[in-house]
């Protein structure tokens, strides 16, 4: 089945229910973004003046783009790799088009169903089975977000001796290096639990009907293992690619930094380190991608290296994002039709899953 016309079939599914109490929720969350967002900017009220008064090196905004750019086509290879397990007719210009459209619905649009359903609606309409569908979604998650702490932990075994420009050992750099070490090993076990299916084992009664989220979520995590256990070259290959597109994304975050401020004397290594972590703080579920909150965290994370303002350094890296989902916005309104019809899926998909049961987890007969 071609990309038009799956996501044709989806264009008349029945319409989601608006929750007011959501609306007041994603409006809330907004209004707490932009609120730390303002609180970054005052504090760093003089630096911005700074930045503001002399000429910026618009190459190394180019560059950054670029860069960003490969990373994201990192990560929808990264997923379709994934996929592919499960579903062998599933084609990359299916990939790139959903890898756009999900990071629209990642990044700009706040209160919308996340891309990650979107693209899992997708699969369901492709006659895989939802377990199957979200299970590719939350692998290809956890696979993220581990190699954040596999770059970072890579990064603090050189940085162990890292000292400031006096020649001083870095306060706080050996416990930020071990907590760095331990969350790299806190996901390399998920894994190996999920794998194992030790949550099977240890909650039997999620294996019964009428169990709810808790069910639902075992059950995921046990697809998961069947699927991809055997499989365990494309999982290393995702991860493989995890820690090579985070890589780009944090020398990136580098140039950003040079352009801002030329005379910056953080190292491209201590990058490495805080960096990552920097960027983990955007899986919060705040709007526009954690705004504020990384701002806020990049600024005393990359304080301890002697950086003259990893806030404006994430506003930067901010503006490579959305400079990149133009490119996605203009897939999605190319596609308006379609991702109605999969947003109105995509709706349908969560409510399940909030409800803790799948209606339909056997895939449709095929057309």
């Amino acid at each position: 089945m071609s990309t038009v016309e799956t996501l044709e079939s989806a264009a008349e599914p029945p319409k989601p229910k608006h929750s007011h109490v959501g609306l007041v929720v994603n409006v809330g969350l907004i209004l707490l973004a932009f609120g730390l967002l303002g609180w970054v900017l005052n504090q760093n009220r003089d630096k911005i003046l700074e930045v503001v008064s002399r000429k910026l090196d618009l190459r190394l905004l180019l560059a950054g783009v670029l860069i960003f750019q490969t990373s994201l086509i990192l990560t929808y290879l990264r997923w379709y790799a994934l996929v592919r397990v499960i579903e062998p007719r599933f084609t990359l210009r299916s990939t790139l088009l959903l890898g756009f459209i999900g990071y629209v619905f990642n990044l700009v649009i706040p209160g919308a169903v996340g891309g990650d359903l979107i693209k899992a609606a997708y699969l369901v309409r492709m006659r895989i089975r939802k377990t199957q569908a979200v299970a590719s979604m939350v692998i290809d998650r956890i696979l993220g977000l581990l190699g954040l702490f596999v770059l970072a932990s890579i990064a603090g075994a050189f940085a162990w001796n890292m000292t400031t420009s006096t020649g001083t050992p870095a306060p706080g750099v050996h416990r930020l290096i071990l907590a760095v070490w331990l969350a790299a090993a806190a996901g390399v076990l998920l894994l190996a639990a999920i794998f194992g299916q030790v949550f099977t084992r240890f909650l039997p009664a999620s294996k019964q009907p009428g169990h709810g989220r808790l069910a639902m979520i075992v059950s995921e995590l046990k697809t998961m293992s069947t699927t991809y256990r055997t499989r365990l070259d494309v999982v290393f290959l995702g991860l493989a690619l995890s820690v090579a597109g985070h890589a780009l994304n944090v020398f990136a975050f580098y140039l950003m930094g040079k352009m801002l401020f030329p005379e910056m004397i953080t190292t491209l290594g201590e990058h490495f380190l805080m960096g990552p972590l920097t960027l983990f703080t955007m899986a919060v579920p705040l709007p526009f991608g954690a705004l504020g909150l990384s701002e806020g965290v990049g600024d005393q994370l990359f304080g301890l290296v002697g950086h003259p303002s990893g806030a404006l350094a994430m506003m930067g890296f901010r503006v490579l994002m959305y400079s990149c989902g133009l490119i996605g916005a203009c897939v999605y309104l190319a596609n308006l039709k379609e991702v109605r019809g999969l947003t109105a899926s995509a709706h349908d998909l969560e409510h399940e899953m909030i409800e803790g049961e799948f209606d339909d987890d056997e895939p449709a007969p095929a057309a």
